[in-house]
């Protein structure tokens, strides 16, 4: 009675007695008394009511009935096998007597028997929620998806569809667009291809099919036929780019795993690429026609890596849809693009040919496909036709023979050494040096020991110490040492120490002679090196005063002079303080013109004092003149007293007449002192002059007449005019300017967290901070940096940091040609992963950055940050 009373329901026609006999096992009775709510609107829907006995009122939002079911009805129905909550109410008209099957008894029973949850799914014309246990485990169960999180596969069951197909009927034809991913449930299912005499396949029960037409977007190449009645789940091609962006894992993992040969038509358009591509060129048709047989479409989703350094090149790629990105990281540790490869173009081609590991890195920037010919099919090819092999040998033998001529002329001829080289002179000269490294503060070469290596500065700088360790420089790149002793066999006259991390060419003593008995101009142009290095003072004892100011740890420009470098010199102060370590010489000849005129102004005007007028006073005092004590003072005072110091600062000469005070001449002459400045290299400062505040007048000379007197020259001590004092007023520092700031930033959740500093002091302050959308970028997914000093210009070496949870990563700035930044990072993390700062100062950090829009923060969309930091101080 209880079955046949079930059967009647719509949802569970068709079902088996066995399977109604389960069903029935675990329902349950309940009952509710007239005017009784049986369920409320918005409340969890976690049980099937079937109606037995009485009537029921369906309640709209307003409480107004909208419909009066009875006996063999359904309450609840689309809302419980959806997994959805209550979507109205209602209340019992009469009595009620109802069975009720409660959501995890109807679990557990599709658990044990799923073909109960297919049948009702089929009914109710969409997969059950209840299914989605059962479901989970399937799609764990295949070779593709097993390895997916738990969360994953959830959410593909939720989304899953049935979908029944007849017994000699398609599920989808040759030439039809995907209509999504596709798990053989239960039946028989052939796949057809297009080829002629191919192999049909059967559809195992259980296997994930139609993946690679979904992941390529390209149309079904074989057709599907049901040989006897079939049911397939099927998770729509919309919905599959939905959660394959909601879960990049997802095209991750079937991209990973699914690929196959190429198609006949996309077998006529490679051969048209590979007639294209260099290393093909030259075939026949026919043997252009095998390689793309036995070509492999492969789809790599977006930011997932194709091939690492290191790698065995085992493969070569031609690119079908979107983009490949080339990289390798330099010798600093910073990662730059090589190249980009679009639709077209081929890349890894000459690992493959030499069988050399990979020496770059290769990732996809956007969906790609790729047709990938691997090294096991080349080899078979290259077995059936030999002249594969041999147009490739060739083609081997061309390049590697133009990579090893190829020599970056402009990189070498920075060197002054090798500037005025031929090409062909230049070349030779490149082959013969061998790269060396140093870290900051290592010996390179120490003073006494032989001059085995000359030694040129490709990056960084070497602080070059003589043996008496007085006076020491710096070389910077494009500079070399250690020339003298190599070509006088003499021992080193100096250590020489990495003052920063220091990049050097070497080369040795005799490969050198060889060289410069070939090349004249290397010869010429090591002689004329050796010469100016000679006539130079700066070399072996730089003469500025002064305390020597701390070397920076990174230049700002990669091309200043020689001699500016050499400057840049440790100068001791002596002990007196304020005399010169060359002497009264090398002091007098550091004035500046108008300073030596001036003391020359003073020694004439000192041989007057003591030559003419102090002999003339003292005459007239043996003869018995008269001279008042007042007279007396004023003599002594303009002898003594003439040349008035003020605060060391320099001299002031001032000559008095006798008559009426009147002030005749006053001169200032003002020391050269020195003024440190502090520069990455120092230069020698122009000394500030004073110019004379009195034109000086021609004065009478006195007589030794005694009658009548003369007005005798008086030379008295100006005197200094008070000074009022100085008023403290409170300056206010400058409010630094605002900060230029992308406001989609603030949208990703992007913020700065500002340097802990006080006033006074240095730090790197972000000043702008852009955001580029997918678009804006060109398929480029970086932060971009730039560092500038407080003038602007652009500092090269400073040192940077990329970090994130569980990592980070360093680098430098480099002397990029504008408008390229100076420091470029890949990004592969969405969301708020990465942070950036620069180092050797406190420093603003930019926190929260990723790929991602402000609409999707979390997908591996393509954008770029690009930062500008600037050295500044703390108002």
């Amino acid at each position: 009675m209880k079955i046949d009373f079930i059967r009647n329901a719509p949802l569970f026609a068709d079902l088996a007695e066995d399977d109604l006999a389960q069903i029935a096992g675990v329902m349950r009775q309940e009952n509710r008394a007239k005017g009784a709510a049986v369920y409320s609107a918005g409340e969890p829907c976690d049980a099937l009511l079937l109606v037995q006995s009485g009537f029921v009122r369906l309640l709209g939002e307003n409480g107004m009935a909208l419909a009066t079911l009875g006996p063999g009805s359904l309450l609840g129905e689309a809302e419980f096998l959806r997994g959805l909550d209550h979507t109205m109410g209602t209340t019992a008209a009469a009595d009620l007597e109802l069975w009720s099957l409660r959501d995890d008894a109807l679990r557990g029973l599709l658990k044990q028997k799923p073909q109960i949850g297919i049948a009702l799914s089929r009914n109710f014309g969409e997969h059950l929620v209840q299914m989605e246990d059962y479901l989970v485990a399937r799609l764990a169960d295949t070779n593709i998806l097993g390895d997916l999180p738990r969360n994953v596969l959830r959410g593909l069951a939720r989304s899953l569809q049935p979908r029944p197909v007849a017994a000699g009927s398609l599920l989808f034809r040759s030439g039809e667009q995907p209509v999504g991913l596709l798990l053989m449930e239960e039946g028989a299912l052939e796949i057809r291809p297009d080829q002629p005499g191919a192999e049909t396949q059967q559809v195992q029960t259980g296997e994930i099919f139609g993946v690679l037409p979904l992941l390529t977007n390209k149309s079904y190449t074989e057709s599907a036929y049901a040989g006897r009645k079939s049911l397939v789940w099927v998770l729509p091609t919309a919905e599959f780019h939905r959660m394959g962006s909601h879960f990049p894992v997802l095209r991750r993992a079937l991209g990973r795993r699914v690929r196959s040969r190429l198609s006949q038509g996309d077998q006529t358009q490679a051969v048209i690429r590979l007639a294209q591509t260099p290393i093909f060129a030259q075939m026949s048709p026919e043997n252009l026609q095998a390689i793309a047989q036995r070509l492999v479409l492969h789809h790599v989703p977006a930011g997932e890596p194709i091939y690492r350094a290191g790698e065995p090149g085992d493969a070569l790629y031609l690119v079908d849809a979107g983009e490949t990105e080339i990289t390798s990281e330099n010798t600093q540790g910073i990662v730059e693009e090589l190249d980009r490869v679009g639709v077209g173009g081929s890349f890894g081609e000459m690992s493959l040919l030499t069988g050399k590991n990979r020496m770059d890195d290769a990732s996809a920037t956007r969906n790609t496909n790729l047709w990938v010919l691997y090294k096991t099919d080349l080899d078979e090819l290259v077995g059936l036709y030999p002249s594969i092999g041999s147009t490739l040998n060739q083609v081997v033998a061309s390049r590697l023979l133009a990579h090893e001529d190829a020599v970056d002329e402009n990189h070498y001829r920075r060197f002054p050494l090798l500037a005025n080289l031929s090409s062909h002179d230049l070349k030779t000269v490149v082959h013969s040096l061998r790269p060396t490294r140093f870290r900051a503060g290592e010996q390179i070469l120490r003073a006494g020991s032989p001059g085995e290596m000359l030694y040129l500065v490709e990056r960084g700088h070497v602080r070059m110490q003589p043996l008496a360790g007085s006076n020491s420089w710096v070389l910077g790149e494009g500079e070399i040492f250690g020339e003298k002793s190599v070509l006088t066999t003499q021992l080193q006259g100096q250590s020489a120490y990495a003052e920063t991390e220091v990049d050097l060419l070497t080369i040795g003593r005799e490969e050198l002679e060889a060289l410069m008995m070939r090349m004249p101009t290397l010869s010429m142009s090591l002689s004329r090196l050796l010469s100016q290095r000679v006539d130079d003072p700066g070399m072996t004892a730089p003469a500025y005063p002064g305390e020597a100011q701390p070397q920076a740890a990174y230049n700002q420009a990669s091309t200043l002079s020689s001699q500016r470098r050499r400057a840049a010199a440790y100068r001791p102060q002596t002990e007196d303080g304020g005399r010169r370590a060359g002497g009264i010489g090398v002091w007098f000849s550091g004035l500046s013109l108008g300073a030596k005129l001036r003391l020359a102004l003073l020694l004439l005007i000192l041989i007057y004092l003591f030559g003419v007028a102090a002999p003339s006073a003292l005459g007239r005092l043996l003869s018995g003149a008269e001279v008042s004590d007042g007279e007396a003072t004023a003599i002594s005072s303009s002898v003594t007293g003439a040349v008035a110091m003020r605060d060391g600062e320099g001299a002031l000469v001032s000559l008095q007449s006798t008559e009426g005070g009147g002030q005749l001449m006053a001169v200032a002459v003002e020391g050269a002192q020195p003024t440190p400045t502090y520069t990455p290299f120092p230069t020698n400062t122009p000394i500030p002059t004073a110019t004379p505040t009195i034109t000086p007048t021609a004065t009478p000379l006195p007589t030794a007449t005694p009658v009548p007197p003369t007005p005798v020259p008086v030379f008295a001590q100006r005197q200094a005019q008070p000074e009022a004092e100085p008023v403290a007023q409170a300056a206010s520092a400058p409010a630094l300017p605002p900060r230029a700031w992308d406001g989609r930033l603030s949208q990703l959740g992007v913020n700065v967290a500002d340097a802990s500093v006080v006033s006074g002091q240095p730090y790197w302050r972000l000043i702008e901070a852009k955001w580029e959308s997918e678009e804006e970028a060109g398929g480029k997914h970086h932060i971009y940096i730039e560092v500038v000093d407080e003038g602007g210009n652009r500092v090269v070496g400073a040192p940077l940091t990329i970090f994130w949870s569980g990592g980070s990563e360093s680098g430098q700035t480099e002397d990029k040609n504008p408008p390229d930044y100076a420091y470029n990072y890949p990004m592969y993390m969405a969301g708020n992963s990465y942070n950036a700062k620069v180092e050797g100062l406190p420093s603003d950090v930019m926190q929260g950055m990723g790929l991602g829009t402000p609409e999707l923060p979390f997908h591996t969309i393509h954008t770029n940050v690009k930062l500008i930091f600037q050295r500044t101080v703390a108002p």
